[in-house]
């Protein structure tokens, strides 16, 4: 390892500014096609946090306020290094590739592979590197972070919600008929909300601390998912009158409605505690409130 005193200032120098354009080329592509989706911004984060150290103050708001789309190709120029590069070109594929690459995206991979040189084989092999993300206390210490974690987290609820309300609906339309059959399939969607409910409390860290008016209104949910789901059967039996075959899709109405519904009580259940749960929020967002390895002579003392 080579001391930072044995390197020349001029070198130090060409290297942060060789730095700081690579982050400002990241911002530029994660900013492409508009603001970044949450997707986007958490592969961002990631990508920055392979350029540690960050400049002091530096946060993820400032390079995404400062850099556009167009500032992206007066930063590549910059960019000299072949390990620099690359790395860098790790992290636009990263960003974009987040949520799907599209034309744009794609032309703006194919302006920085020329621009660096960069040979078939080896962009290929740089895409199929994942980026290892590290803890960067520069980067997590933003509130735009945070805010990002939560709305991606929400989201990734609520499609969890809807695959299980999907697969009610499946249940409910599974042509099984004869006695039994409707009680089978209640117990069928009754195990798919309880694995639901066990997938959303593993998705937030398993929070505890509840007060009892949350247990309340999360008993109200569940009977509200109920109503809900026999007020759905009821429109889609009175709809089938009027309209052939919309009665065959009953059950399948009430099964999706009752899970959805009792999804979303459980959903604000997990997420009303009047004090934050760290234990779990460590548990739900490892990268954003790392845990602390314990001290190696406190092993020794154990």
């Amino acid at each position: 390892m080579i001391e930072s005193w044995l390197i020349p200032p001029s070198l130090m120098i060409n290297s942060d500014l060789e730095k700081y354009a690579c982050l400002r080329a990241l911002a530029a592509v994660a900013n492409l096609d508009g603001d970044p989706t949450p997707l986007e911004f958490e592969a961002f984060l990631t990508a920055l946090s392979c350029f540690q150290p960050l400049p002091a103050g530096l946060t993820p708001e400032h390079l995404l306020s400062e850099s556009t789309a167009a500032s992206l190709a007066e930063q590549l120029p910059l960019i000299t290094s072949p390990e620099r590069q690359q790395q860098l070109y790790r992290g636009a594929y990263g960003i974009v590739r987040s949520k799907g690459i599209n034309l744009q995206e794609a032309e703006m991979l194919a302006s920085m592979r020329a621009a660096f040189q960069l040979s078939p084989e080896l962009a290929q092999s740089l895409s199929k590197q994942p980026l290892a993300a590290t803890t960067a206390t520069g980067i997590m210490n933003s509130t735009l972070v945070g805010m990002s974690a939560l709305i991606g987290r929400e989201g990734t609820v609520r499609r969890l919600i809807f695959d299980y309300a999907l697969g009610a609906a499946i249940v409910g339309l599974i042509p099984i008929r004869g006695g039994g059959s409707l009680e089978i399939k209640l117990l069928i969607v009754l195990a798919l909300i309880l694995k639901m409910s066990w997938d959303i409390r593993n998705l937030w860290g398993r929070p505890t601390g509840q007060d009892p008016l949350a247990v309340i209104g999360n008993m109200f949910g569940f009977l509200a998912a109920v109503l809900v789901g026999l007020l759905a059967w009821a429109t889609m039996i009175g709809l089938g009158v009027v309209l052939p075959y919309v009665g065959a899709f009953a059950k399948a109405a009430a099964f999706a409605s009752a899970t959805w519904i009792a999804g979303q009580s459980v959903n604000q259940f997990y997420t009303s505690q009047k004090r934050p749960d760290l234990a779990a929020l460590k548990r739900a967002f490892p990268n954003l409130m790392p845990t602390k390895t314990p001290r190696s002579n406190d092993h020794e003392q154990g």
